[in-house]
């Protein structure tokens, strides 16, 4: 993991081992409203090094810098969102059917992992209604806080990630194999 400074100056590693062992290749990231960050760490992103790592893991790294491992069960951790009052961290696994759910504590330390949905995810928004956003290879699924669903977008091609933006905050960017899509939604969502 790692940051650029606003000018452009230097890139600046935050972390790159997890008890002494490289992460295998760090892939979606959240960062908290006081700093605190999560991070999904699969392996399909290793390009022919050894994965160091005996699993792929799900990351926090607090205020004062310090990670710590969230969770080591998971297949392929991957899309990552927070809810709009922080209390809730989700993540998708887009190795197998499943997005999970923690409770945020006010520490920003994560408990309580329970399955929000049976679909995995390879990345996520949340609007602002709190309803998650998962891309699948069916289109982009959309889920009530619950995790029951409210119907699925369709796209043109399989969709990689999503975001919201706009001056409304209203459209639904989507990145998918070769191009970029958009829809305007009614709920505007978390850039």
């Amino acid at each position: 993991m790692s940051r650029s400074n606003a000018d452009g100056s230097a890139i600046v590693t935050i972390v790159d081992r997890y008890s002494g062992k490289k992460l295998n290749s760090p892939n979606d990231a959240i960062v908290r409203s006081d700093g605190t960050i999560y991070f999904t760490d699969p392996d399909y992103g290793l390009e022919g090094r050894t994965k160091e790592l005996s699993f792929n893991g799900v990351y926090r790294i607090d205020t004062k810098g310090v990670l710590t491992l969230v969770d080591d069960k998971m297949n392929q951790p991957n899309g990552i969102a927070l809810s709009p009052d922080e209390k809730i961290l989700y993540v998708g696994d887009s190795g197998s059917p499943k997005t999970f759910k923690w409770t945020v504590a006010a520490d920003g330390s994560l408990s309580g992992k329970t399955e929000l949905a049976a679909v995995g995810s390879d990345g996520m928004a949340i609007d602002d209604a709190g309803n998650v956003y998962l891309t699948t290879g069916g289109g982009v699924r959309v889920l009530k806080p619950s995790g029951d669903a409210w119907g699925t977008i369709p796209v043109a091609e399989t969709p990689a990630n999503v975001a919201f933006g706009g001056v409304d905050r209203k459209t639904l960017f989507i990145a998918a194999r070769t191009s970029i899509y958009s829809v305007v939604l009614k709920v505007p969502g978390k850039p």
